[in-house]
């Protein structure tokens, strides 16, 4: 498979990406996929500036990032691709990409979200997204980093966030 690793983290490009992930699996091709930061000429330039001179970085919209999957743009090299939000990777699995599973490492405080693990907060929105990328049969799955034990994210929904919006 050509993507080595798919993950949810509104930092995107960052220590614990380019450290841990990216020299444990290898990579060397980042793929950031957002709409609004193909248009930021500071923010790609932060992130070519964070990203190993060893590891090609590619920042593409949605719809060019379900293109380039659909076209096996990916296919000879090990590529991590890094999404924002999970309304980026549903939009992709609707544009037709394909990914087998998401990790979900970093979704920051803001106000009316809920915490289910360190670093991980969601509102309802986040949570119709998670259900909509799961109705494509996209495993979702837990880990700040590769050593870490996958926590299944769904029963964190389930005993956290509906829970508590319940009572």
């Amino acid at each position: 498979m050509p993507v080595l690793l798919a993950r949810i983290d509104d930092r995107l490009i960052h220590g614990q990406v380019v450290v841990g992930w990216a020299q444990a699996l290898k990579i060397d091709h980042i793929v950031v996929v957002n709409d609004e930061i193909v248009k930021n000429d500071m923010q790609k330039f932060l992130f070519r500036m964070a990203t190993p001179t060893d590891i090609n970085l590619s920042i593409f919209t949605v719809q060019e990032a379900a293109e380039k999957l659909r076209n096996r743009f990916f296919d000879n090299e090990n590529v991590m691709m890094l999404f924002k939000s999970p309304a980026d990777v549903y939009n992709l699995l609707k544009c037709g990409g394909k990914i087998g599973e998401i990790n979900v490492g970093g979704m920051h405080f803001a106000e009316n979200k809920i915490q289910l693990f360190d670093a991980i907060f969601v509102d309802s929105y986040d949570v119709e997204m998670f259900e909509k990328i799961k109705a494509f049969n996209v495993a979702l799955e837990v880990r700040m980093v590769p050593t870490d034990t996958k926590k299944d994210l769904f029963k964190a929904i389930e005993e956290k966030f509906y829970k508590k919006n319940k009572g």
